[in-house]
């Protein structure tokens, strides 16, 4: 009676190691390079950022060539430069085009461009990308968009 017990006991043993070792690697995706990535804004100053009917969706691209910035705001396009040394990052000369929008979304667009220029820092874990100013207060989430 004991060698059945023995062996049932290693054998659930064993299969629950195994499930803890999937599901840890299952939720360890590797991280998104900050660089040459479709980055969709989630969240400025923890409120989270809708995009509204008929308007791209707030997001930005830091391009490697000439260390340039893209993106859009919501409501406008944005464009400018960009500079990063290991964790730490500037935007500069942001421009955007001055189209009027709902209200909403003009507040929204405020809030992203300010953050951007406030951020010192970044930090990527998995598809998440989180902006963070020179005290490391969070300002912005954005997370990774694959687009093919």
């Amino acid at each position: 009676m004991r060698i059945p017990f023995a062996i049932t006991a290693t054998l659930c043993l064993w299969l629950s190691g195994c499930q803890n070792l999937e599901a840890k690697h299952a939720n360890t995706a590797p991280d998104e390079p900050l660089t040459n990535t479709y980055w969709k804004l989630l969240a400025v100053d923890d409120n989270p950022v809708v995009a509204a009917d008929n308007f791209r969706e707030a997001h930005i691209v830091l391009h490697i060539e000439h260390t340039r910035l893209a993106g859009s705001t919501g409501c406008n396009t944005l464009s400018g430069r960009y500079q990063h040394t290991g964790q730490q990052l500037t935007f500069h000369s942001i421009a955007t085009t001055k189209m009027a929008c709902p209200t909403a979304q003009m507040r929204s667009e405020q809030a992203m461009l300010n953050a951007l220029q406030q951020t010192r820092h970044w930090e990527i874990s998995g598809s998440r990308l989180e902006l963070t100013n020179a005290h490391g207060e969070p300002l912005a989430v954005l997370e990774a968009v694959h687009l093919y």
